[in-house]
Parts: structure tokens; sequence; C-alpha cells
């Protein structure tokens, strides 16, 4: 099963920051261009444009190369699952099963808003108790003072399978979260099921 671990992030420097918060914004311009591409296929086709077309008509936008590769595409897989929830729920209600939502095609983000950075396996990369933050080819040039991004590690997930890493703009990016998902053994939460019942039995 799958756990996740919630931390703000601290001790990053201006740049670090401003980084990030820029990247936050070019993917939620990524998000937008996605959006916009399904939605007037649908509307101009009248069927779904799968996530397969959907990058080939948007990879070379400038957002998706200002970003890096893994981290774009996983954007686009989210927008990829918003529209697979809206045509299923579509198609429920059009089947007379479901008659209590109101079915709403997915909307775009504000234009001054951001949306997360989600690094998949291959984007992970762990050096020295820092989760180091991949930064695209097209980005880096315009950041010429900054190295790289770091973020602290936490020390209980060392040695965990890590599956996936979501860097979170809160408050309009004034600081940010991240959430590491792993993989964890199920006997876990079970063994401490069995110790609370053990000890409720002794009292």
């Amino acid at each position: 099963m799958y756990l996740t671990q919630r931390n703000q992030i601290k001790g990053l420097d201006k740049n670090e920051y401003e980084a990030l918060r820029e990247m936050c914004r070019y993917a939620k311009n990524l998000y937008n261009v996605g959006l916009y591409s399904i939605r007037q296929h649908f509307f101009s086709e009248g069927y779904y444009l799968r996530y397969e077309s959907n990058y080939q008509a948007v990879k070379d936008n400038e957002n998706y190369a200002l970003l890096q590769a893994g981290v774009s595409q996983q954007i686009l897989k989210v927008v990829d699952r918003s529209f697979r929830s809206f045509f299923n729920l579509l198609k429920k209600v059009k089947k007379g099963e479901d008659r209590y939502h109101d079915v709403r095609i997915p909307h775009y983000l504000e234009k001054d808003g951001y949306f997360p950075l989600i690094l998949s396996t291959n984007a992970i990369v762990i050096k020295e108790g820092f989760l180091q933050v991949p930064m695209s080819h097209g980005f880096k040039p315009s950041h010429p003072d900054l190295e790289r991004i770091k973020i602290p590690f936490p020390a209980r997930l060392e040695g965990k399978n890590i599956k996936e890493v979501r860097i979170i703009p809160i408050e309009r990016a004034r600081f940010f979260k991240v959430q590491f998902v792993y993989e964890a053994s199920e006997e876990a939460p079970l063994l401490y099921h069995q110790i609370r019942h053990w000890r409720l039995t002794l009292i």
C-alpha cells in the first residue's frame, strides 16, 4: 500500500523560492494549454482526445519545455484524468444511472494561479539528504545563479521506495508544501491494531 508524508518546505533561499514559484506558474499554464486542447477537440469533433494525442498536440508549447519533461507529462495526465471523470459521469447521466450530479466540463485555472509540480519515479533524485527538484534545459538559462533547488528529505523515509513527490504551492505560492508518496508494508498498520487490541484486552 501507499502512504504519504507531508511537510512544509523550509530553508529555501531567494533564488530557489522564486524558481519554484515560476515553475508552478508554468505548470498552471501547461494545465490550461492541455485543457484547451481537449475542450476544443470535444467541441469541434464531439469526442474525447486521449492523452497520447493531446501530448502530441501540446508538447511543443513553450510551457512544456520550461518544465522537466516528466513533470510536464504528469500535468497532462492530471488533465486526462479530469476529463475521463467528466466523460464517465456524462455517460452515466445520459443512461439515467446518475441523476444527482450537475455535469460540468473541467474548467481553466485562474490566470494568475499556480499548479503543483508532480515528480514521478524517474524524476526523483535524492542526494545527501535532499530532494533535488529537476530543472529543464529550457529553464536553466534564465537562472544562471541557481545551481539546483534542494528540499530536505525526511530521515524517516530513507530506504523507502518513493513513488511520487508533489510540490504544492499554498496561498498563491507564498509558501510550499511537499508530499512524499511511498510504498509501505501492510503489516505495520495490522501490527498496531493487534497491539491496541491486546492492550484493551488486558485492561
